[in-house]
């Protein structure tokens, strides 16, 4: 029998330092470091991926994050160059494909927006989408690229900066102003490189918390002629209905996708043992679901694999996107054999159910809709970054869990503690992970093998604690 598998299965960066070992505390976000602690990372991360069964590393940041120079072709050092084709290399060298996150009209502008007003119109990180100049950069930045580095395909994401709404570029409505940007942006691609995979994100298309109508799901539809996936990610819920989904599928004409359902969003300044959260079998629920309604492409979260969970979480949705009948358990167990090479089954099953227990725990106190009042040195950070529907908030159920403060305005915190779990249920997280702890020491007693990972599952439970505790004990957040 032929097993049921995502066609498309793409592990998201989302940039190229989300995955690093250690964290970055002394640069802003997103950072485009790329030293031998980059390389480093990278050469594990891709063979775990390969590993694991995904199919494409989808990656912003190789060459520049908002600031490409007026001189597009001078940001590109030799050096750099070098770097970015060895990892590169590195993709290649595992069985990966590349594909290449690229701004359309947005991400890498800003320092052109300010100096050049042909391209400039009311926002300051996106072009004018109406400037036949800002069509003509588009396209530079798209052949320099191209003509220098082997990518297999691009991401394609327009709206996550917003857009332009001057007196033109206002007439035309959200998703149709987007659409028109990514598929003008394909259109280009396809007609230099016709191989290459072109993936769109709708991060950013409306308010979060709305849904697409059916004229907006016509566009996109229109859109998918000139594409060959289309994500519809998630953040704060899908964009196409679960009612209309199925239907919406049949009629589209390249793949859909979303982003897993629930993730975390890779932090850069936060210590990478100071959190322990599955969510193997919330996402496998939704991935299962989605195949159902004729999904065949996915775009998951990757993040720095010396945390435990987010290694198993990876290892389990990457071999489930393989064979869609597989239940959580046994994927939880096969993760177990071949990454802590435990051979004793009773053991095998007892790591099983601290994942899922831990999982549980997490979900049990944990809040879909974003608490009020927060004081903003204690959140996220994400309230004024992004656009919420005005008519119904309460719909903006977040796959995207920020562990810390997006951007890291403030020292690092953190605000998943805060943002959507309140005092009551923080203490009833911190007992059901404390009677963990007894699971925890039976394990470490009884296997010599997998010892230095259920040691770093322990850490990361005991940070996870103080860290509540530390939360527990700030007045503000507990008056």
């Amino acid at each position: 029998m032929n097993k049921k598998t995502f066609q498309h299965r793409i592990a998201f960066g989302v940039w190229l330092n989300d995955f690093r070992s250690v964290p970055i505390v002394d640069e802003a976000w997103p950072s485009v470091l790329i030293d031998q602690q980059t390389i480093s990372d990278f050469q594990n991360t891709m063979k775990f991926l390969n590993i694991a069964g995904y199919t494409h590393i989808d990656l912003f940041g190789l060459i520049a994050n908002r600031d490409w120079p007026m001189n597009i072709e001078s940001v590109l050092t030799s050096e750099r160059k070098g770097q970015v084709e060895q990892l590169n290399h590195i993709i290649h060298s595992n069985n990966l494909e590349l594909i290449y996150g690229l701004g359309v009209y947005s991400w890498g502008f800003d320092t052109i927006i300010r100096e050049d007003p042909e391209v400039r119109g009311t926002n300051p990180s996106a072009l004018c989408g109406s400037s036949e100049k800002s069509r003509e950069l588009m396209e530079r930045v798209i052949n320099f690229v191209g003509n220098n580095f082997a990518v297999d395909g691009y991401h394609l994401e327009a709206a996550d900066q917003g857009r332009c709404r001057c007196k033109k570029c206002g007439q035309e409505d959200d998703v149709s102003y987007y659409n028109r940007l990514n598929a003008q942006t394909a259109a280009y691609i396809r007609k230099q490189w016709p191989q290459k995979k072109l993936l769109v994100n709708t991060s950013g298309y409306l308010p979060w918390g709305d849904w697409m109508n059916e004229q907006e799901r016509q566009s996109v539809l229109d859109l998918g002629e000139t594409i060959d996936i289309f994500i519809d990610g998630g953040n704060h819920g899908q964009y196409i209905h679960e009612n209309d989904r199925t239907v919406f599928i049949d009629r589209l004409s390249c793949d859909y996708g979303t982003s897993g359902g629930f993730w975390i969003y890779p932090p850069q300044r936060f210590d990478r043992n100071r959190w322990f959260l599955p969510y193997i079998n919330r996402s496998v629920n939704h991935l299962h679901d989605l195949y159902r309604d004729g999904g065949r492409s996915c775009e998951l979260y990757l993040g720095p694999l010396n945390n435990p969970s987010t290694e198993m979480n990876l290892f389990c949705l990457g071999h489930f996107l393989q064979d869609v009948d597989q239940n959580p358990s046994d994927l939880i167990e096969e993760g177990i054999e071949v990454l802590y090479h435990i051979d004793n089954p009773v053991q095998r099953r007892n790591l099983v159910e601290l994942f899922q227990s831990a999982e549980a725990a997490f979900f049990n106190n944990w809040s879909p809709h974003r608490l009020t009042g927060v004081p903003e040195i204690y959140s996220d950070g994400i309230d004024s970054l992004f656009q919420w529907s005005k008519l119904h908030r309460d719909r903006a159920i977040p796959g995207e869990l920020f562990l810390d403060s997006l951007t890291g305005q403030y020292s690092p915190f953190p605000v998943y503690l805060t943002v959507h779990i309140d005092r009551d249920k923080r203490d009833h997280y911190r007992k059901e992970l404390i009677d963990l702890l007894p699971l925890v020491e039976d394990l470490l007693k009884a296997n010599k093998e997998g010892q230095n990972r259920i040691k770093m599952i322990k850490m990361c439970i005991l940070n996870t604690i103080q860290d509540i505790e530390m939360v527990q004990s700030i007045q503000e957040l507990n008056e």
